[in-house]
């Protein structure tokens, strides 16, 4: 028997192999669970051993094989290797042995992943894709533990990621046994990408004043040149949006065109500021950018890098 858990959530998929691999010991004990979690530095003859070989003394045997197949960006020739093997003998699992895939964001398009498709008994999809599903998870599994404003925050706080916002809770409840929206406030820091966020939203509302204040206090513990960076990639995509709402494309063909995800609602948004100002704006801070590799500009600290910006912010008044 087959199956296969994966999707872009890295940690329901995890979640739920675990809760396989628990039961199975439960119900049958651990002589007969194998769990590979590098398979592509696993000898072949090994893999080969346990996925064809019967449970010893025991009717059930549950192969775990985590992290794989690897999505594209993590394929190596290591891996390909394994998976190649992996077609040649997967046909020969004997049926009373449970092999299990549990890997989030595989490349579906792999020859591997449509060997699988055909052959699984059953292929689960764990996906996360905007605040409201990560609410809802939080919600089932914290139940009388976190108020509703709360999650909302910490959800904001952490860029929707549900790792870090459910890392976040769990150290939160060492010391506590609710948590309120004053806890996020006073021990959790903003994700950067969510400060950045509020800072270009700022802007883009001609909120000058209220932008440099929060630049401001995000630099006390943030990297100028990070800040900088990720102040550029976002503005970035603003400006893709503003172009194509220019040229009246309809907003769902926006968010699928720059494949926005949980940032499809910035589709939605109307800002006080014009293209042409937007566009000015990203272009002097690119330049910024240039001009320091030229070396046209040298500051002996960072503080007279973050005035340059904050002229340029001043500038779109």
């Amino acid at each position: 028997m087959i199956y296969l858990f994966t999707w872009n959530s890295d940690f329901l998929v995890k979640e739920k192999t675990l809760k396989w691999k628990k039961l199975f010991i439960e119900k049958n004990w651990d002589f007969n669970l194998i769990h590979f979690k590098e398979l592509e530095n696993i000898d072949n003859n090994q893999i080969s051993e346990n996925l064809l070989a019967e449970g010893f003394m025991w009717e059930k045997k549950l192969i775990i094989i985590e992290n794989f197949p690897l999505n594209w960006e993590n394929k190596n020739s290591k891996s390909i290797e394994k998976q190649e093997f992996l077609e040649k003998i997967i046909d020969q699992i004997p049926t009373n042995n449970i092999l299990l895939f549990s890997s989030s964001n595989i490349d579906k398009r792999a020859k591997f992943y449509k060997k699988i498709k055909k052959i699984a008994d059953k292929i689960e999809e764990f996906n996360s894709k905007s605040s409201n599903d990560i609410i809802y998870i939080i919600k089932n599994k914290y139940l009388w533990k976190i108020d509703d404003t709360a999650i909302e925050l910490l959800i904001k706080y952490k860029w929707w990621n549900l790792e870090k916002t459910i890392s976040e809770i769990e150290k939160l409840l060492i010391t506590k046994n609710k948590i309120n929206i004053w806890d996020i406030r006073q021990y959790i820091a903003p994700e950067l990408e969510e400060s950045i966020f509020q800072i270009i939203d700022d802007i883009l509302n001609k909120k000058i004043n209220f932008a440099l204040e929060k630049i401001k206090i995000l630099l006390n513990n943030t990297n100028i040149y990070a800040f900088y960076n990720n102040l550029i990639a976002n503005l970035r995509t603003n400006i893709y949006i503003s172009k194509l709402k220019k040229l009246n494309i309809p907003n769902n063909e926006i968010s699928y065109n720059l494949n926005l995800w949980n940032r499809s609602f910035l589709v939605n948004k109307n800002y006080k500021i014009s293209y042409e100002k937007l566009k000015n704006l990203y272009i002097n801070l690119i330049d910024l950018d240039k001009k320091m590799k030229s070396w046209k500009l040298i500051w002996t600290e960072e503080k007279d890098f973050k005035l340059e910006i904050e002229k340029i912010i001043l500038k779109i008044i």
